[in-house]
């Protein structure tokens, strides 16, 4: 069967239709690229959400509060008993250690032969001035009947006159026997004193020395008593020690998280052998460091060693419960602070501002924000889980609808 030609008026026709088509599918493709373009273009920012940094985490172990060393003292002499048990709870002044020197037991032993020699000096003393005593109430019981019979006797007769003189001459006989013997009690009363003197000193001598032969030693604090026996003998190792039942945990720092570490902080304590997590509080932060660490690290191209020294800072955390002496424990320590990328602030003269992206538009907010250097330290303005644009350029304006990804 032969084909019909189309006529000239049918060809015509088809050449416009097919040029019609031809302009819709070029419209279509210029449209369908500029829509692409302008998705582009709209979804060429990134937002990010502002939350808080995530907390700092510390190694630390658990020590007592107080520990107390009592260590042989040799200048006491010899640890003759040791007055606590092993794991004894004991109290503040609870006497831990005996002491005996033999040493001052024999300087005591001399002292006190020598203290019966200075005893018996004062007895001799004693008596020697008791019998001058005795003398010279003799003598002035003499001078006094001298003196008697001198005024009582008549000197107008011959016999009365030869007795006044003989009653004279023994007055003054005697006054020479009383000054005498005067002299001697005087004597007598100085040696007493001299031995009296010479006495309690030597007792006094001998009481410290009797002192220092038995001695004790008390804990200056409460606790549990742990003993070992070697340190009776051997002064580098303690006899006895001394554990307060309180316990603190001690962490360490490195330079670049000490400014976050402040007393009075509250920490949150992870024993790492439980699952336990127990309220803390940094009671102290030392504020000088520990001795450096060595750090080595890679530098330059050639991938030179290079070496720098990090400094620890160690601070005390006081726990809320109890915890076991010894343990290794980790300490985390929130940070109330949010940090915003460098590059999402703005600045015009001292003012700092972002765009906060809400309900798909943005707005300009004004922030106070300190430098870091890496990031800024949101101070107000914004709040924990705001969402800002992370990339803005200077085409972005406030109030302008925005698509993200």
């Amino acid at each position: 069967m032969k084909k019909k030609k189309m006529t000239k008026k049918q060809k015509i026709r088809w050449s416009i239709i097919a040029g019609v088509l031809a302009l819709l599918l070029l419209i279509g493709v210029f449209v369908y690229s500029q829509m692409r373009t302008n998705t582009a273009k709209e979804n060429k920012y990134q937002t990010v959400t502002l939350k808080k940094s995530d907390p700092l985490t510390f190694n630390g172990v658990v020590q007592a509060t107080n520990t107390q060393d009592y260590y042989l003292d040799q200048t006491l002499g010899k640890i003759s008993e040791i007055n606590v048990q092993d794991g004894q709870e004991v109290a503040e002044g609870t006497v831990l250690l005996s002491y005996t020197n033999t040493e001052y037991q024999a300087q005591a032993d001399e002292q006190s032969t020598n203290l019966d020699k200075l005893n018996l000096a004062v007895a001799n003393a004693r008596e020697t001035l008791a019998l001058a005593q005795d003398k010279q109430a003799k003598e002035q019981q003499k001078l006094n009947d001298a003196i008697t019979n001198y005024n009582n006797t008549n000197e107008n007769s011959e016999e009365g006159a030869a007795k006044k003189e003989q009653y004279n001459q023994e007055k003054t006989q005697y006054e020479s026997s009383l000054d005498a013997a005067s002299d001697a009690v005087v004597q007598a009363r100085q040696a007493l004193e001299s031995a009296n003197v010479e006495l309690s000193a030597a007792n006094q001598s001998v009481n410290t020395i009797r002192g220092k032969v038995s001695s004790t030693i008390a804990s200056a604090t409460k606790g549990i008593a742990y003993i070992n026996e070697k340190g009776k003998n051997d002064p580098s190792v303690p006899a006895v020690k001394i554990v307060s039942n309180e316990v603190t945990v001690e962490a360490k720092a490195s330079e670049y998280d000490y400014p976050q570490v402040h007393q009075d902080a509250a920490v949150t304590i992870k024993p790492i052998t439980t699952n336990q997590e127990i309220a803390g509080t940094i009671t102290h932060v030392n504020k000088l460091p520990d001795q450096a660490s060595e750090a080595a690290g890679q530098a330059g191209a050639a991938g030179a060693a290079a070496t720098s020294s990090v400094s620890n800072y160690s601070f005390i955390v006081k726990p809320a419960e109890e915890l076991q002496y010894g343990y290794n424990v980790q300490v985390v320590l929130p940070l109330d602070e949010i940090r915003i990328p460098k590059k999402a602030v703005k600045k015009t003269g001292n003012t700092h501002y972002v765009f906060a992206y809400r309900k798909g538009k943005v707005r300009e907010v004004t922030i106070q924000a300190e430098d870091k250097g890496d990031y800024f330290l949101l101070k107000d303005g914004l709040k924990d889980g705001d969402r800002i644009i992370s990339n803005p350029d200077k085409s972005l304006r406030d109030g302008q609808e925005l698509a993200v990804d």
